[in-house]
């Protein structure tokens, strides 16, 4: 279930973005290489494209569009991926005649050395050709993914989907209470995680009485919150599925 949770992420990361090329290799059919390597860094997401050019008895051979690509490997602790041009042909497909795949933020996560294999297939499932290439997956300085990639806009979207509530402390301040599931340990430190919460102790709720006599709320939009009084003046706090109902 955590695959299809990250290949629904990948499905998103990809659309709508420009190929990117980041490196160019020569695979061959029939000569006995050694594997090309491809050198990659530990959580990479999406950022590198690889084009491959096959040769066959030192001429160059030309992929057919339409020609099915598929690409597999198992990752140092077991997990297998495989992705096909048939199904996500965002991350792998034929251009020009060559081979253009995509080494995603999955086959990434662990790090150490592995064999991919590349097969070329027939509507019908026959092989048409095969061929294989190193991933070098180099360890990242942390190991929790989420903080080494993370982003403003992502620490702000898991601090919203982490509210648990809100409470009034014995200094008169509104506080609120998230678990964002970043995994940060205590006493680390992200400048990004505290720049979001800088900006939610200043900008989460400011208050204003208008000419009318009326008391008004400006929230944060990011935060999604709406504030409001009940008929006996308590501050109510909406947010998540209770803010839409």
């Amino acid at each position: 279930m955590e695959t299809q949770t990250q290949e629904a992420q990948e499905m998103a990361a990809t659309t709508a973005k420009p190929v990117r090329i980041f490196q160019e290799i020569e695979l061959s059919f029939t000569e006995n290489l050694i594997p090309v390597q491809i050198p990659v860094k530990q959580f990479d997401n999406q950022a590198r494209k690889v084009r491959c050019r096959l040769y066959q008895n030192s001429v160059e051979y030309v992929v057919q569009e339409g020609i099915i690509v598929s690409y597999s490997g198992t990752r140092p602790d077991g997990a297998v991926f495989q992705y096909s041009s048939e199904s996500r042909p965002e991350l792998v497909f034929v251009d020009s005649g060559t081979i253009i795949l995509t080494v995603t933020s999955f086959m990434t996560e662990v790090y150490g050395r592995f064999p991919i294999d590349i097969y070329l297939l027939s509507d019908d499932g026959d092989v048409l050709g095969m061929f294989n290439l190193t991933l070098n997956v180099a360890r990242a300085a942390i190991t929790n993914r989420k903080i080494a990639t993370l982003t403003y806009k992502q620490c702000v979207d898991a601090t919203v989907a982490g509210i648990q509530g809100f409470y009034i402390s014995e200094d008169g301040y509104l506080v609120m209470e998230s678990d964002d599931e970043l995994g940060l340990m205590k006493g680390s430190y992200s400048s990004t995680m505290e720049k979001v919460a800088a900006d939610v102790y200043d900008k989460m709720v400011n208050s204003s009485i208008d000419g009318n006599g009326y008391l008004n709320f400006q929230s944060w939009d990011d935060l999604g919150l709406v504030f409001s009084l009940d008929e006996e003046s308590q501050l109510v706090v909406q947010y998540g599925e209770e803010k839409e109902q």
